[in-house]
Parts: structure tokens; sequence; C-alpha cells
């Protein structure tokens, strides 16, 4: 933690972010999971995203990790590009989960394509061997 006067700052998450290509965007969104909802369908991003949990529970799974559970005041990141997003669930059955996430966006590019029912089940291998037990 660094403090300067009365101010406090504390690093949530230090990543390396692949590269950003030239003309890319960024934006920021306040994402609001409604009890027990299952977020987005399996999607990809155009770049990284960096989130920030501000309210609930979530159950988290990118390609190739273990699903996880993410909780208020824990930070996240995805690399974007071909790494798949398969489950943003809130965990909670009464409670909203509200996280912000800062996106960088490719030019030209939607920053989110959900994926086609095909390509789910082609690339079902990549996933972790554990996130079958946690697929909605």
């Amino acid at each position: 933690m660094m403090v300067i006067g009365n101010l406090k700052k504390t690093d949530l998450l230090c990543v390396t972010p692949p590269s950003i290509p030239e003309g890319s965007h960024a934006m920021t969104q306040l994402v609001e999971l409604p009890p027990a909802d299952a977020g987005t369908p399996p999607h990809r991003h155009s770049g990284p995203v960096f989130g920030y949990m501000l309210e609930g529970r979530m159950l988290f799974e990118l390609e190739g990790e273990e699903p996880r559970e993410i909780v208020a005041g824990e930070a996240f990141w995805e690399p974007g590009g071909d790494v798949v997003h398969y489950q943003m669930t809130n965990l909670d059955q009464t409670g909203w989960t509200r996280f912000v996430a800062v996106c960088i966006c490719a030019p030209g590019v939607d920053m989110i394509t959900l994926l086609k029912p095909e390509e789910i089940v082609s690339r079902d291998s990549l996933r972790h061997p554990s996130a079958r037990q946690h697929t909605r």
C-alpha cells in the first residue's frame, strides 16, 4: 500500500496484458447480475478486460482455468482475443452481483462475441476438467 498525505493506494491486480493494437479504445461498464442469474453465455472479448467486484459473489470461468468464486473487493481480468469466457454466474440467490469492467476493444471488432453452440462443443477439451461440475 502506498500512502501520500491522506491518500491510500492499494494495488489490487498487476498483470501483463497482451499487446494492444493501435486504434483500440477503452470502455468502462457497470455490470449488474440479478439474484441467481447465469450471466452472459460463453463469449470472447476483442481485447483484455479488467474487473473489480463491487458487490456479491460470482462464479467465473475462463477457458483452461478452474472455475473460481470472485467476491466483492476482488479484482479479475481476462486476456481477450481467442480465450473463451464460459461463466459469470451470480452465486447469490437473493442479492445482486455488481462489478465494474474496463474493456480494451480492438478496432473494428465487437467488444463481445457470443459463441455458436458448435464452437462450444468443439472447444470443450480446452476447458479445465473441473469445469463440467460447474456448468450451468
